[in-house]
Order: C-alpha cells, then sequence, then structure tokens
C-alpha cells in the first residue's frame, strides 16, 4: 500500500509545484494540505486497495504530445474561423474505446474535450461518441493515434 500512496504523493506535489509557479509559506501550505486530503480521499474510496492501472512515469510524454495536439488544433480552428462558417461540417461519431480501465478511459475522453474543436459526449460501454466541428477532427480520432497513446499508459 506504501508503494502507490508515495508514488501518489511525489506525483501530486510535483504536479503542484510546476503548475503553482509561488513558493512562499502559504502557497505551500495549501499545497500540503491539498496534497494529504486528495491522499486521504483516495484511501478512502479504495485506490490502494488494487494497483493503479496507470502508468503515472508516461504521464509527462503523454501531456506534452496532448499540449502539441492542443496548439495544433488552436491553430486548425482559428483557420477555420477566418475561413468563414462555410469551413465548417459538423458531426458525431462514435469511435471504440478499447481502454480497459476506467482512468484511462476518463483521461481519454478529456483529452478529447481538452482539444479544440472536439467534445466527448457520453461514454457507453466499448464506444466514445464524440462531436467534432469538422469531419477532418473525426477520421483524424477515427485513426487512433490518441487512444493508442493512453492506451499505452495502462499497466
Amino acid at each position: 500500500m506504501m508503494r502507490p500512496l508515495v508514488s501518489l504523493a511525489l506525483f501530486l506535489l510535483l504536479l503542484w509545484l510546476s503548475n503553482s509557479g509561488h513558493y512562499g509559506p502559504l502557497l505551500l501550505g495549501l499545497g500540503t494540505v491539498s496534497i494529504v486530503l486528495v491522499l486521504w480521499l483516495s484511501a478512502r474510496m479504495g485506490m490502494y486497495a488494487k494497483p493503479m492501472p496507470l502508468r503515472l512515469s508516461k504521464l509527462p510524454r503523454y501531456w506534452l504530445w496532448l499540449m502539441s495536439e492542443v496548439v495544433r488544433a488552436n491553430i486548425q480552428v482559428v483557420r477555420h474561423i477566418w475561413r468563414g462558417y462555410r469551413s465548417i461540417s459538423p458531426g458525431v461519431a462514435r469511435l471504440p474505446l478499447p481502454q480497459k480501465y476506467d482512468v484511462t478511459r476518463v483521461v481519454y475522453a478529456n483529452s478529447i474535450t481538452l482539444t479544440p474543436g472536439t467534445v466527448t459526449l457520453r461514454i457507453d460501454g466499448d464506444t466514445i461518441e464524440v462531436h467534432a466541428l469538422n469531419a477532418a477532427s473525426l477520421d483524424e480520432l477515427a485513426e487512433g493515434e490518441m487512444s493508442r497513446r493512453v492506451l499505452a499508459l495502462e499497466s
């Protein structure tokens, strides 16, 4: 039980410090309280009773890739805004959801929603319903690059 607890504590600490940018006593104290609260809630939810199905060591690389996708999608959305409404062809598609664990399914769904121009509408069994600003975005998701990268996060 100690290894996942320590891993999560270190991950949350690094996340807090990297996102904060301020290292005064008040913010460090609030960060510590937040981390302890998350660890306590995670223990109450029974997250340490079974192994975590997510490789935390692979998350930074995935985040870097996802941020590059977010920037690329932002550029595409701006292009469509400049071209006018005729360049937009919204659509909805159901895509396969090969991830086995709830946590990686949520990471995949949130990654889709974080990418401008796409929104996850629903997870239903082994499929995910996605709305996109353009059919090209749906085609790109159907190719499965994002899904494969999230699948690689599973242990």
